[in-house]
């Protein structure tokens, strides 16, 4: 019997844990990349400064950072309160982006440039069109 009692008392205390308790289950689970995104205006923002610097030595790290942020634009345009109309053009765009970067052997084209800075353009004239007054659904419309 006092073998039984010391097995179950080594198994509940090697049952413990004494890291503080997850407060969602998502906690922990993934790091975000330093270089994503606040919102719409950061994201056109980010991808002009990595353009302009992929000249430099850090070409591959700023050619991986381009596919993230272009793979991240719909996601992150899709997070405002932009029409499906406003929404769809970023989102055509982007795409067609992200496969030219699959595609390319880790180096931007002139034509790639183009396209991206056409897309950071796109992305500044749907700006303005992102409301910071959201409808408010009174109890009756619901």
């Amino acid at each position: 019997m006092r073998n039984f009692l010391l097995l179950l008392l080594l198994v509940v205390a090697g049952c413990t844990n004494d890291e503080p308790a997850k407060t969602s289950l998502f906690e922990g689970d993934h790091a975000v990349a330093a270089h994503w995104p606040s919102d719409l205006s950061d994201l056109a923002s980010k991808l002009r400064t990595r353009l302009e610097s992929t000249i430099s030595v850090s070409e591959k790290t700023n050619f991986k950072e381009i596919q993230d942020l272009i793979g991240w634009t719909a996601e992150i345009a899709a997070d405002t309160n932009l029409s499906e109309a406003d929404w769809m053009p970023i989102y055509e765009k982007s795409e067609a982006i992200a496969a030219n970067l699959r595609s390319a052997a880790g180096s931007l084209t002139t034509d790639d440039r183009r396209q991206i800075d056409s897309l950071c353009e796109l992305i500044d004239e749907s700006i303005p069109k992102i409301s910071d007054n959201l409808p408010v659904l009174k109890a009756r419309d619901l």
